[in-house]
């Protein structure tokens, strides 16, 4: 007989028998792994949970007409022009031809002065970035007042011939307006129209307006938190991130959960419908700065931006959405970001970490560095009297700028009326029956929690170790 070999043994690198021991192993990068994924589905499940919230109580707002119509206001002074935000940011341009005696410190840079930016002296379509900046300023104000804005336009834009075209439809939307721009040449030639879209930022008394926000970087910051986690997804090109987000969208659609009804719909279609061979620029502020680079990108018009939140990962699924629609658009993917678009972003700015930036981008500095974590550096009347001092005006029409930004004693007085209106409203309401006996229950539900205390003892609270015991 053959003589039997032994049995082969296989020696393991790592003992199958022996994982009982390693559970007791990399314990505390384990609980890391654990916690991470735990932050990551509580910060989704508080997004969906803010960003549900948002929708309802901007549904609400609107659905009861609760929202004021006039945040943006001006006035005309004895030398000049005078605009308040809120009452919190307030603006005052000094007319050049003024007898007022100009303040050095805020005195509009002169031809004389080295400018401080590449883009100073740079004019697109016939107007330089402190023009556009104006207009977006114009856009926060109400559009159905006609006769007001148009004055406005005037003493903002003395050396031009503006005219208002067309304004956003409604006051519950997303403002916006339409103005030309005329200026004839001395010569008598061809006079030359320019189409200037300007399109408002977020209103802070709106709730749907931060519910759009939230809705139009969702991508983006989804990103940034996964990128935290995986490294990896920050070398990813923009097209792999087109892809995703493109895929995205389209599984949303296939199960008719599509998001596409976008604040910005009105103007788009607007800027569609304007001649093609018409000068047209779209413009505005914060979040309508975000919307002019997508509408500029969709239709290939120029668009620039003061202060935009960045569309250049976002951009993507208004594409996708676009051409799902089968719209009449360029589309030119996100060159068309890089070719047509013109961003003046500030240091010290948070909102514009949202998204990156394409095109060509102006970074300038914040005269408002302390207030920064309360926007001061993203207030479009610090840009316009930003760029006036370090830029100038060709036009010389404005000799003197001062900005002046005070959000915390505007939110106290803020916050005082609006308790005040609450309390008046609800002494006044139907509910006044609940008002005049809340004392009684609040004395009912004070005896029923002691009886409960006296007889079951009060509850002690678990020590913080133990809380993180269990959930780790």
């Amino acid at each position: 007989l053959p003589k039997m070999s032994r049995a082969v043994s296989v020696a393991f690198a790592l003992d199958p028998k022996g994982h009982k021991e390693l559970r007791s192993t990399y314990l505390f990068e384990r609980r890391l792994g654990r916690m991470a994924i735990r932050i990551l589905l509580l910060i989704c499940f508080s997004f969906i949970m803010v960003l549900g919230a948002c929708v309802f109580m901007g549904a609400v707002q609107q659905r009861h007409g609760l929202v004021l119509s006039d945040t943006v206001w001006w006035r005309q002074t004895e030398t000049g022009v005078e605009t308040r935000n809120l009452g919190a940011s307030r603006l005052w341009l000094t007319f050049a031809n003024s007898t007022a005696v100009t303040d050095q410190k805020f005195a509009a840079a002169t031809e004389t002065d080295e400018p401080h930016y590449a883009v100073c002296g740079h004019k697109w379509h016939g107007l330089q970035l402190v023009d556009y900046a104006m207009m977006c300023l114009v856009a926060y104000m109400e559009g159905q007042k006609r006769d007001s804005l148009t004055r406005l336009l005037r003493l903002l834009f003395p050396d031009k011939d503006v005219s208002i075209q067309k304004t956003s439809t409604h006051n519950r939307g997303r403002r916006w307006v339409d103005v030309t721009f005329r200026s004839c040449p001395p010569d008598g030639s061809r006079c030359r129209e320019v189409s200037v879209v300007a399109v408002s930022g977020t209103d802070p008394t709106r709730i749907m307006d931060y519910a759009e926000n939230l809705r139009m970087w969702t991508e983006p910051v989804c990103l940034q938190i996964l990128s935290t986690v995986f490294p990896t997804v920050r070398i990813w090109p923009r097209d792999t991130t087109a892809m995703v987000i493109g895929g995205i969208h389209g599984i949303l659609k296939r199960m008719a959960l599509q998001d596409d009804q976008w604040q910005y719909r009105e103007i788009l279609e607007h800027v569609q419908a304007l001649p093609e061979d018409r000068e047209v620029v779209v413009t505005g502020h914060s979040l309508g700065g975000g919307i002019a680079l997508i509408i500029g990108a969709l239709t290939g018009r120029l668009a620039v931006a003061i202060q935009p939140p960045g569309v250049y990962h976002s951009l993507a699924k208004h594409q996708a959405q676009a051409l799902q629609r089968a719209e009449n658009g360029t589309c030119q993917g996100h060159h068309a970001l890089h070719k047509r678009s013109v961003s003046v972003i500030v240091e010290g700015d948070w909102i514009q970490n949202f998204d990156g930036h394409g095109g060509l981008v102006q970074t300038v500095a914040c005269d408002q560095t302390e207030k920064s974590i309360a926007v001061g550096c993203h207030l479009v009347e610090g840009a316009i009297c930003h760029l006036l001092h370090h830029c100038g005006d060709q036009a010389q029409r404005f000799s003197e700028c001062r900005h002046e930004y005070t959000p915390v004693s505007t939110g106290v007085q803020v916050a005082k009326e609006v308790l005040t209106f609450l309390r008046v409203s609800w002494q006044e309401s139907e509910t006044s029956y609940l008002y005049s006996h809340m004392q009684n229950l609040f004395m009912f539900g004070l005896t029923i929690s002691a009886i409960m205390v006296f007889r079951y003892g009060a509850p002690t609270p678990p020590s913080l170790s133990r809380v993180m015991l269990v959930y780790f």
